[in-house]
Formats: structure tokens, sequence, C-alpha cells
């Protein structure tokens, strides 16, 4: 698996992680089970808890509690017994009695790996350190500067971290007139243009060798901000990276808040933009006919068995999963297309509908086809 996870995968984990937070025990008590297993834990030992956790659901009071417990804990240690090494990232397994009257097993390997090794029987799923991973990855520099400051942050997502305070004597105006007037004004530009190479100095040595470094933003109260920019006391490479100039009235810590809430449009559009280059390329290679985009489910599935796909664009329109039926009362089958945003729903309501074959709510799902699942594994 690659350092980071690909846009199928954090798809996938999105998915099951939404799916997972609408499941509920099948009568409100505690016996749902999630496990979390980071690499390098000792199959055994987890072995040995959990027939341990068996041992003492025997003595449960509600014995319909009891036995679902233990119908969870039993097909969790059926299933390790064939479990020779954990993956790279680790395992996460979600295992009870839902809803839908019936033990279910979710086993989920993480995007990355996972440290925290937990037990926990409760009447939901825990996924929530799961959907940490789902946190937004690409960070933002943020740097707000005046004739004698610097300020320097990161933000990822909604996380801000302070990184550096600059200071740097540079004078004000002087009231003296004549060769003394100019004297002190050479002087202090002076003053002036060494505090900016001192500020770009220290945004190259904070930003250079961040990952995910999306872009820059600057903003400060006066034209400093605007002199900087324009004289390039960025490394080039960081200077291609600035995406805009903010006028803010504070500096400091308070001059970085201040920028973060005013860039959020900016560094909405920054991620908007990267989705319609794409789309863009694709409407211009069709437009000019030349043979290297194709479009369509069954085209785009023969040009995945062939290898050629190079870039894979899937509609939300397409976000589509076909659900085999089944009632387990009089076996009558049949199929239904549902919006994968509306699964969970879709789910919940099956099992109080009737069969419209015999009446009775016995309705099952068999199986199910998730067509954006299907392209990304081939992707794969």
């Amino acid at each position: 698996m690659p350092d980071h996870p690909s846009s199928y995968e954090n798809y996938k984990i999105k998915q099951n992680i939404e799916r997972l937070e609408h499941k509920k025990s099948f009568n409100g008590a505690t016996c749902l089970v999630t496990l979390y297993m980071p690499h390098g834990t000792s199959i055994p030992d987890v072995t040995q808890q959990l027939v341990d956790e068996r041992g003492t659901a025997a003595n449960i009071k509600s014995k319909q509690t009891g036995k679902a417990v233990i119908a969870a804990l039993s097909s969790i240690l059926n299933r390790l017994k064939q479990i020779k090494e954990l993956p790279k990232n680790g395992l996460v397994i979600f295992c009870g009695m839902t809803q839908s009257g019936k033990v279910e097993y979710y086993p989920i390997t993480p995007t990355e790996p996972i440290t925290r090794k937990m037990y926990i029987c409760d009447s939901r799923f825990h996924t929530e350190h799961l959907r940490e991973q789902l946190e937004e990855k690409d960070q933002f520099g943020l740097m707000v500067l005046d004739r004698e400051t610097a300020s320097y942050a990161l933000l990822r997502g909604n996380h801000l971290t302070f990184l550096r305070n600059l200071s740097s004597f540079v004078p004000g105006k002087h009231g003296k007139g004549g060769q003394s007037q100019r004297r002190i004004q050479r002087g202090t530009e002076i003053l002036a243009q060494e505090h900016l190479k001192r500020a770009g100095e220290v945004a190259n040595e904070l930003f250079l060798n961040v990952p995910d470094l999306k872009g820059i933003v600057i903003g400060g109260p006066s034209l400093a901000k605007d002199n900087f920019v324009k004289g390039n006391f960025l490394d080039y490479r960081l200077q291609s990276k600035v995406i805009g100039t903010i006028d803010t009235g504070y500096t400091g810590e308070e001059g970085i808040r201040e920028l973060m809430e005013k860039s959020t449009e900016l560094l909405k559009d920054v991620r908007y933009l990267e989705e319609k280059k794409l789309v863009q390329k694709f409407l211009q290679e069709l437009g000019k006919d030349s043979g290297l985009v194709t479009y369509g489910q069954k085209q785009v599935m023969k040009a995945m068995d062939l290898g050629a796909v190079d870039t894979l664009l899937i509609s939300e329109e397409m976000d589509v999963i076909q659900v085999k039926i089944v009632c387990s009362n009089c076996g009558h089958k049949m199929q239904e297309n549902v919006k994968a945003k509306d699964f969970v729903a879709f789910e919940d309501e099956l099992y109080k509908r009737a069969c419209p074959e015999c009446g009775v709510q016995k309705l099952t799902i068999a199986e199910t086809k998730d067509f954006v699942e299907e392209l990304g594994k081939k992707a794969q």
C-alpha cells in the first residue's frame, strides 16, 4: 500500500464508517463488539482475552443479551484462527447482533496505521478512531507580517499549529530634514529589506519540508506583505505555492487566527480547482477527439480491463449499489438499486418491510454490488 491512501481507499473507509455508525444492537443492549488491533499485536493474547470475555458473558443477567455477546465473540474467535499476521496498518473488527437480528461481522484494514489496542462491548460500534483518519491531510502555510514582525503557522483541516514568531527592529519615519533625514531613511529601508529577507529565510526553513503542503497564504496590515511577495524572498518552490494575500488588522498569533478565518473561501477554491482541472482536461481531450478519453460504464470497464486508464473520474450520480434481496421465509428474490448515501436508511427500512410474496417481515440482503467499489478494485 502506498504511503498516502488513494481517494478510492478513503471513499471505501468513509462508506464503511457511515454504515457502521447507523448500526444498533438488536434490543439496545450492550452486545456489539469493537476490536482495534495495531500491527504487532499478539493474536494469541487477544484470543485469550476474548475467551475470558466470553466466559464472563455467560453471567449476564439478560440471557438474550448474554447469548448475543457470546455469539459475537465466538464469531471473532473463529476468524482469528485464520489470521497468521495482522496487516501493517493493523486490523479493526466490528461484530455483533444488530437491528437485523443477525450477527454481522465487519473487518476493516485502516488506510493508516492504528496505534491503540482496544476492546469495547457497547450498544453501538466505535468508529471514531477510524474517522480520525479521514481528516484533511493537505496542509496550508499561513504567514502574517508587517515591517517589523512575522508569524508562521500550519493549517490542516480545522487544526491550526503555530510555528514561530519573528521580530526585527525597523525604526519608523524620522522627523528631521535634510541629509540627516535621507540618511536615516536609507538606513530604515535597508533594515526593512533585511527584515523581509529574514522573514523569507524562516518561511523556507519552516515550510519547505512540510509534506502535502498545498499552498501558502500571506497576510498583514500593511504593504509589507505585498513587497514580500513581489520581492521574491521565498524559495522558488514556495513562491509557486503562494495562492493569495489577504489584509489583516492584526499581526502575531491574533493575526494568524484572523488570516485563517479570512482564508476559508480561498482554501476551498484551491481544493475545488484541483477537481475542476481534471474535468477540464477530460473535456479538452473529448473535444479534440484525441482518443485519450472514454466514458460510459461499459466503455470505462473495458478500458480498465485493458489497463489503459491513467485517471478515473467518477460522478456522484454513479454511486449506486445493486442490492439482491431474499425472503428467508419463502425464498422470494428481488433486486433494487440504491444510492450509496441512502443505503443505511434503505437497510433499516428493509427489515421492517413485508415480503411481497408471503407478507412476512423476513427480507434480508443476500448480496450487494457497488459499481464504484468494482472500479476501485480494478484500478488497484
